[in-house]
């Protein structure tokens, strides 16, 4: 059997992998149940190795692709030669994507951050206004170039990592741009968070985060 690199939660309120302003489920019908994919595991030997082809898409009602990069504060392929379809690539996104083909209800968002991406280049670019704003038009022109329907903010973690105090407040202005950007839309916000009493504390206002 194949090694499954699908980690399934399900969803409530604004914990990690929370949806953001969103409301708990009251019906089991209503569930969410969110699935992130590690896209490296296509390298894995034997198997280990898990690509997007073996993703059942009714396993879940969210699926995460994990993940894409900040490059000059916009996002980007971490994988272009694995992700894109650009310069005879495999086409990871695409495929992701097209698996609401078999479940149109699925919903399927790209992750940006990780913990290989570190934190610092997410603080400077949380930092100001207008490298802010870069991210945020980069993002828009992502989702819509590659069909996703929303972004999972993955950064690990603010004012962690060499990142900066005033990272706290940033996340906020971040999430809060984000936000207005995608509600003409309808792109969905979500943020993977640290679960660690001392990151919580230094790196969130959870009442903020959780509007």
């Amino acid at each position: 059997m194949k090694a499954v690199v699908l980690l399934c939660a399900v969803c409530v309120a604004a914990v990690a992998g929370g949806f953001l302003g969103g409301s708990v489920a009251e019906k089991a019908e209503d569930k969410v149940f969110v699935c992130y994919f590690g896209s490296w595991a296509k390298y894995r030997p034997g198997l280990g190795k898990f690509d997007v082809e073996n993703i059942d898409p009714y396993l879940c009602t969210h699926i995460i692709y994990g993940f894409a990069g900040l490059k000059e504060n916009q996002i980007a392929a971490l994988d272009p030669y694995n992700d894109l379809v650009e310069e005879w690539g495999l086409g990871a996104f695409k495929k992701f994507v097209n698996l609401k083909k078999y479940n149109p209800k699925l919903k399927a968002l790209i992750a940006i951050g990780g913990w290989n991406e570190g934190s610092q280049k997410y603080s400077s670019m949380a930092g100001s206004p207008q490298t802010r704003s870069m991210f945020v038009d980069s993002v828009l022109k992502f989702l819509e170039h590659h069909k996703f329907d929303g972004l999972d903010m993955d950064w690990e973690y603010p004012a962690f990592r060499e990142g900066a105090p005033e990272d706290k407040e940033n996340f906020i202005s971040l999430l809060a741009e984000l936000r207005a950007a995608f509600r003409p839309h309808n792109y969905l916000l979500t943020a993977a968070v640290s679960a660690g009493k001392v990151t919580i504390d230094g790196a969130y206002n959870v009442p903020r985060v959780a509007e």
